[in-house]
């Protein structure tokens, strides 16, 4: 049986006074796999991953997200209580410049070991 899963990358822009608190809460976020995986799970996402981009433009949160329904994932994380969901997304609004995603990806190729 084969599933078509959606993947997307979305960039935002970090306040520069604001990179060290964004690193120490997603580096506190790996000692809370089972949240994590409890929301991954209510959400219907398949992979989730977050990057830290240091470049001569700034300091961007970069996430990397697999899901079956990308517009189900999204709908079902802003309607989360999950105490992890309700202080990333505090996290965000603090230490993102607006929250917009910046660049552009478009997707070429993506490919899952049906055996992972």
């Amino acid at each position: 049986m084969e599933f078509v899963t959606e993947t997307t990358i979305i960039r935002q822009e970090v306040r520069p006074d604001k990179v060290n608190k964004l690193k120490e809460w997603m580096e506190g976020a790996n000692d809370r796999k089972l949240e994590i995986i409890e929301t991954l799970q209510d959400e219907g996402v398949k992979t989730e991953s977050t990057f830290l981009e240091e470049s001569s433009d700034g300091t961007f949160l970069v996430t990397y997200m697999e899901a079956e329904d990308l517009q189900e994932v999204q709908e079902a994380f802003e309607d989360s209580n999950h105490e992890i969901d309700v202080e990333y997304k505090e996290l965000v609004q603090e230490c993102l410049v607006d929250g917009q995603p910046v660049g552009n990806f478009e997707p070429l190729y993506h490919a899952t070991n049906p055996d992972r």
